[in-house]
């Protein structure tokens, strides 16, 4: 697909949770509730960071986390985080739709796309459970006001449930590239089972800053812990009460052509409904998914880890020949590996070379405790210890993780990383002591400060120094080319001096000085990068076509 294509797809697609025609228009369907002892003016702040609503409350821990606990039915615990969350969603939207602004910056282009854009996500919420209906209804009512010319704040909430998936969805934009490995013993001696992921879905870095560990003890089903953001009741990291964890790795997908159940929701079901590996298959069948994706189902009671891999139109199931797993962006499973569009996708994507590189690491480490795990996700790295540059898609660890997490499932553990990225400390919780103490959990401390996980030391080196600075000047020489505007010298020399060994690097400045029409400083930029590790052989071939044009029309 040509870039232009993608682009439109990005543009079409994302538009979908900011479309005002859309949400005014299309009515969703919700249950009526008015049974409920969850009432604002039992809000009770303790401090500025610190509410509690009846048994539920609402904390920012000492390292920039936020703590959550909720109980009851669907609909008292969507009103719970609606009222708790009510600043934070607000925060949370902001920022959201900020940045939507910053990618799609033509009022125009929105526009003319609306009317697609309703067609296609007008039953969005008839493929959502009417139990989470009932939840995201109840937030709904605590919404902010801000952003109602947008549209009605159910209707918002409901496509915001939405975004994990079409960032999957225009995966070939190289929005996400997520890796987890898991390793697992069960015998005489040892019975140990850990699994640990990054999340690498990226919109900015301040969608990042405000993350919720959501401790969650429904009415029906199995209390849990969970990794995500304000207002969201889905689920893309988490673990529950029968040692049964689950995480999502998004897989390649054709362009969807009509609505179905955000996968977030999907296993938000499986971690409050069930236990085994064959529970959450049944569970995950029941649906018809947004887009392809692989759910990584880690169980203590069949003491082995699994992987569902679902596409819009069918499902596959992957178990590993041995007692370690690894999951990147492609399928696996006998039903899956050999459809064209996977075939394609590792031929084309980083995503081999990331499930090569973890299984490297795996190999060269004596045992795969939660300090290995957390190292290996940490590392930025290619094969054999290559410099492939700082945020290379074909690392494990990008920096832009939203967030990393690791699971004991035997010993009911989680660790929780801290802004930003993965390199910061990584927090321990214990499900065990948090559903044994329940509500009361309040006046404790929860963070397992003896089972923390230390910062990287890369997050006080000058590479991530040089990292943040690359960033900064990253946006100034786009800005620079799409309005075909010089950028001094200096800053250019500066912006290959504090990331040398990436070849994206090179690529925009390639694109800048073919934008001002300095052929020859194009050619020398485009011809470095072809010499670095491309994640992408889209970037290649399009590096290439660029050479070859001005060339020729030298």
């Amino acid at each position: 697909m040509s870039r232009i294509k993608k682009i439109l797809l990005f543009v079409l697609i994302i538009f979908v949770l900011t479309s005002t025609w859309f949400v005014h228009r299309v009515i969703y369907s919700f249950p009526v509730e008015s049974n409920t002892k969850i009432n604002e003016q039992n809000l009770v702040q303790i401090s500025p960071t610190h509410f509690v609503l009846n048994n539920s409350w609402l904390r920012l821990n000492k390292y920039g986390n936020w703590e959550c606990y909720i109980e009851g039915n669907g609909y008292d615990r969507g009103r719970t985080l609606g009222i708790l969350q009510k600043k934070l969603g607000e925060e949370q939207e902001e920022v959201f739709l900020n940045e939507i602004d910053k990618q799609i910056p033509s009022w125009f282009l929105k526009k003319l796309l609306t009317f697609g854009i309703a067609w296609f996500n007008r039953d969005l919420d008839s493929y959502i459970p009417i139990e989470y209906r009932t939840e995201i209804f109840g937030i709904s009512e605590f919404f902010s006001d801000k952003f109602d010319d947008i549209g009605p704040k159910y209707n918002r909430i409901i496509n915001y449930h939405a975004a994990h998936d079409i960032g999957h969805a225009v995966q070939n934009m190289h929005l996400v590239g997520c890796t987890a490995l898991g390793s697992w013993q069960f015998d005489s001696i040892h019975q140990q089972m850990i699994i640990g992921r990054n999340f690498d879905f990226y919109f900015g870095d301040d969608f990042a800053k405000n993350k919720v560990i959501l401790i969650s003890n429904p009415t029906k089903g199995y209390k849990s812990i969970s990794v995500s953001w304000p207002s969201f009741i889905g689920v893309v990291s988490g673990i529950n009460e029968k040692g049964l964890g689950i995480t999502l790795n998004s897989d390649i997908s054709e362009i969807p052509t009509h609505s179905g159940t955000p996968v977030s929701i999907i296993a938000r079901d499986i971690l409050q409904y069930a236990s085994t590996i064959q529970e959450a298959i049944d569970i995950s069948n029941k649906y018809t998914s947004f887009v392809s994706e692989s759910f990584t189902i880690s169980s203590v009671i069949d003491q082995r880890i699994a992987v569902i891999e679902k596409t819009p139109n069918s499902t596959g199931v992957y178990f590993s020949a041995t007692d370690t797993i690894i999951v990147t962006n492609h399928f696996q499973s006998n039903e899956l590996k050999g459809i064209p569009l996977n075939i394609a996708h590792i031929a084309n994507s980083e995503s081999v070379k990331r499930f090569e590189r973890t299984a490297e690491l795996i190999s060269s480490s004596d045992s795969l405790g939660f300090k290995q795990v957390a190292e290996i996700l940490r590392d930025q790295k290619g094969m054999r210890g290559r410099n492939i540059g700082l945020g290379n898609p074909m690392a494990l660890n990008q920096l832009l993780a939203h967030h990393a997490v690791i699971f004991d499932n035997v010993n009911k553990f989680i660790w929780v990383s801290t802004y930003p990225y993965q390199v910061n400390k990584m927090n321990a919780y214990s499900l065990n002591s948090i559903s044994s103490l329940g509500s009361n959990i309040v006046k404790f401390p929860i963070v397992i400060d003896s089972l923390e996980v230390a910062e990287d030391p890369f997050l006080y080196s000058e590479g991530f120094k040089h990292y943040e600075k690359y960033k900064n000047i990253k946006e100034i020489i786009i800005k620079a080319t799409n309005e075909n505007t010089e950028v001094k010298k200096t800053l250019i020399a500066e912006f290959v001096n504090v990331n040398p060994n990436y070849y994206e690097t090179y690529r925009l400045l390639g694109n800048y000085f073919s934008a001002t029409k300095d052929a020859k400083s194009a050619i020398k930029n485009y011809e470095i990068s072809l010499k670095k590790d491309i994640a992408y052989q889209e970037d290649r071939e399009f590096i290439e076509a660029q050479i070859s044009k001005l060339k020729l029309d030298d």
